[in-house]
């Protein structure tokens, strides 16, 4: 209870609907990975019964599109960038440092934990902070202190839901447990292999996996078949080998990201892994825009945030010593 109570007080407000929260709660991964996280309605039950007493958790999805790449810096520093496009929403970073396990920042979409602005739940208040204490299991992409580094990027082909007799797993819990739990690109490619992967919210989805090393791969599961590409960059259209390979969108900023890279050799600064996150943001629409931007210093544990597409105003995040 004491964590619960330190967690949410931890909640601060960085700018406008950017908040930062450092989690104290023991949330219980190994837990639900021994119950099994078989579906979305099952981890939504053991989060109700774990962190809030029984008390119901809303959780929503809706499309969205993003963009991924690595990089490294003249000094040899490992990055990567990241965009979030989605609908107009808040988001969180969230520290974790779990016992036995290692320490990771990532981010949330908060309309995915059912905190908006227009049901005033947003963290600025007490039950928006209560809402945020399901983050440890809604991240959508973070950086481990070990030098992994995930990104979940959305397709449109098929929904993934594997059933080879393996345990299950959903999208979101596969990307905490990976933060958690691995240190190296391998590691992860071989944990999820132990799992019967299980698209979160009935979307499919493509996992970016990087670490301190530059070994950078995309981690899809088209037909059903768990894939590993070699690529420096994703967004929203399927790369792995197969009858639906090139389906989806994104060519466009995938192709700006590649042009890049290949023009620098994949060397840029964190501000110019910022500006060419930038250069492949979404403009906002009705229907949705980039809602953050990070570019995480894997080599020094560290991020750069900004939101709404505000890249004269860029956030610095850095371990506490």
């Amino acid at each position: 209870m004491f964590g619960r109570l330190k967690t949410i007080r931890s909640v601060r407000q960085i700018e406008g609907d950017l908040y930062r929260m450092d989690y104290h709660a023991d949330y219980g991964l190994d837990d639900l990975l021994a119950r099994g996280a078989k579906n979305e309605k099952e981890v939504i039950k053991f989060i109700s019964e774990r962190l809030f007493f029984g008390w119901p958790v809303k959780i929503e999805n809706k499309i969205s599109a993003c963009t991924a790449f690595a990089a490294t810096t003249p000094e040899g520093k490992r990055l990567v960038g990241r965009n979030f496009d989605y609908p107009k929403t808040g988001a969180m970073l969230v520290y974790t440092h779990p016992k036995n396990a290692y320490a990771s920042y990532s981010m949330i979409c908060l309309a995915h934990i059912g905190s908006c602005e227009e049901d005033n739940t947003l963290p600025n208040r007490l039950i928006g902070k209560i809402m945020a204490l399901c983050g440890p299991f809604a991240c959508v992409d973070g950086l481990n202190e070990k030098g992994l580094s995930v990104s979940v990027l959305e397709l449109t082909t098929e929904p993934t839901a594997q059933d080879a007799g393996k345990p299950k797993i959903i999208t979101t819990v596969a990307v905490r447990m990976l933060l958690d739990q691995c240190a190296a690109t391998d590691e992860a490619v071989e944990r999820l292999g132990q799992y019967d992967m299980v698209s979160t919210a009935g979307y499919p989805y493509h996992f970016f996996i990087t670490d301190a090393k530059g070994h950078t791969v995309v981690v899809g599961w088209p037909e059903q078949k768990m894939a590993v590409t070699n690529d420096t960059a994703a967004t929203n259209f399927q790369l792995a080998p197969g009858k639906d390979i090139g389906a989806g969108f994104g060519q466009d900023r995938y192709e700006v990201v590649k042009d890049s890279l290949e023009k620098t050799g994949g060397i840029l600064s964190e501000k110019e892994a910022m500006r060419l996150l930038s250069q492949v943001s979404v403009p906002g629409t009705d229907s949705w825009a980039t809602q953050w931007s990070i570019v995480y210093n894997i080599s020094d544990f560290s991020a750069a945030v900004c939101k709404d597409m505000k890249y004269d105003r860029v956030h610095s995040i850095k371990p506490k010593k």
